[in-house]
């Protein structure tokens, strides 16, 4: 019998109920689903509707599978990204790394630091209110967490408030790029984010090592200081299966 418009296909009603357990923990991460012949059993659908089904959740990054030792379902702890917290001046101004907010006591790594002056385009230049041409700092670096490369993150910074200070070298010190700004007299005073989700380009799934079908969270920040003058803008590419973010608003 022909489906009917509108009537969901076979495999993604399956797809969607084992999604609903894995989600409500019947199947927690690093916990195996049932065997295809079982599966077939419970579901009552052919062989080839389960496959279809079980390739469904590995591309959207919720199982994974190797030959041999069936189906698992992914274990990672989200990183809990809460983009107000991390950018308070309580927290670099201490010395301290905004990635302390995000990982706990997890093993952080800053993966293939590049750190060059060059001239800004205009993408760039019109971000940073400065003319095309201009000499900006731009810093490029990968960020690892537990081994797993999780963000892509390169940020520019004009060239009159980087030059001369540890901006410039791959190790910022303590604080990072804003303490040092801070140091210049450009302290961060306020942030802006614009967010998206989008599916990756090619070299986004080869560089975050992404599962097929995972989209990435392109974020872009700008830090503005006193006088309202943008004194970084950095864009990061996020490995959207890996994180939540989190935003705390008062009233």
């Amino acid at each position: 019998m022909p489906r009917k418009p509108g009537e969901p296909l076979k495999y993604m009603e399956v797809a969607d109920d084992l999604r609903r357990r894995i989600d409500e923990g019947e199947f927690p991460p690093g916990s195996k689903l049932p065997p295809e012949r079982k599966l077939v059993e419970q579901y009552d659908r052919s062989p080839g509707t389960i496959r279809q089904a079980l390739a469904v959740l590995r591309e959207e990054g919720i199982t994974e599978s190797r030959v041999g030792s069936g189906v698992t379902v992914r274990q990672w702890r989200p990183i809990v990204r809460n983009a107000l917290k991390r950018v308070l001046a309580d927290q670099w101004g201490e010395g301290k790394s905004i990635w302390d907010v995000d990982i706990e006591n997890r093993t952080l790594v800053a993966d293939g630091v590049r750190v060059e002056q060059l001239q800004a385009e205009s993408d760039v230049a019109t971000a940073l209110g400065i003319e095309e041409g201009e000499l900006v700092c731009r810093r490029d670096r990968r960020y690892l967490v537990d081994g797993v490369p999780v963000l892509r993150s390169t940020s520019f910074i004009p060239d009159d408030l980087a030059r001369g200070t540890r901006i410039t070298q791959h190790d910022t010190g303590d604080g990072g790029v804003y303490a040092r700004l801070a140091e210049v007299g450009h302290k961060p005073a306020r942030f802006r984010e614009d967010l998206r989700c989008r599916m990756p380009a090619t070299r986004e799934v080869e560089d975050l090592r992404l599962p097929p079908s995972t989209p990435v969270v392109e974020l872009v920040r700008y830090a503005y200081d006193s006088a309202d003058r943008v004194v970084e803008v950095n864009r990061m590419i996020l490995d959207a299966s890996r994180y939540l973010l989190r935003y705390d608003f008062s009233s």
